[in-house]
């Protein structure tokens, strides 16, 4: 191959890897759906913490901020235990549900778009049964923390994740 064959060979093939970067997906709710619930509920916690910055780049258009744990004065850890991957992870799932209602549920959606702004509600992703869903998980996630701990100390630390469930539960809404 010639000079100019190859680098034309090269700059086509940068062009088309640069292209692929800015392809935009077509909005679809069922992959969306079940892209979320697969991180939620089949990937492991280890798996999710050392993956979330990766996914974030793969996946730009849900949501991966996290305010951690959110429990004023306690924070997402202390000397007994350490939540900050499962808040990370309950925080992905509350944010990236009720972020398919505002992109899906709303009347005459037409397929491969996503809904105007003010024309969604909260019900068809988020709501009662999949906030149950997510927050049991995130005990399971706390439990999952504790087992690493000696037993005096995994006693504390699934007494704390008790509390931390039962805050979620009570002030999570809906």
């Amino acid at each position: 191959m010639g000079v100019a064959q190859t680098a034309l060979v090269a700059v086509s093939g940068l062009l088309a890897a640069i292209s692929s970067l800015f392809t935009i997906a077509v909005p679809n709710p069922d992959s969306d759906l079940a892209y979320v619930e697969t991180v939620l509920f089949s990937t492991s916690l280890r798996d999710f913490d050392q993956s979330r910055i990766r996914w974030r780049s793969q996946q730009p258009w849900l949501d991966w901020t996290t305010d951690s744990c959110s429990v004023p004065i306690i924070g997402n850890e202390g000397r007994s235990f350490n939540f900050a991957s499962a808040c990370r992870r309950h925080d992905f799932g509350y944010r990236n549900l009720k972020l398919l209602d505002r992109r899906y549920n709303c009347a005459g959606l037409i397929p491969g778009s996503i809904c105007l702004t003010d024309t969604w509600s909260y019900g068809r992703y988020w709501n009662a049964a999949q906030r149950s869903r997510i927050d049991e998980q995130f005990q399971r996630d706390m439990f999952e923390t504790c087992t690493t701990h000696a037993r005096t100390r995994r006693v504390r630390c699934e007494a704390w994740a008790i509390t931390f469930f039962q805050s979620v539960r009570t002030i999570g809404g809906p």
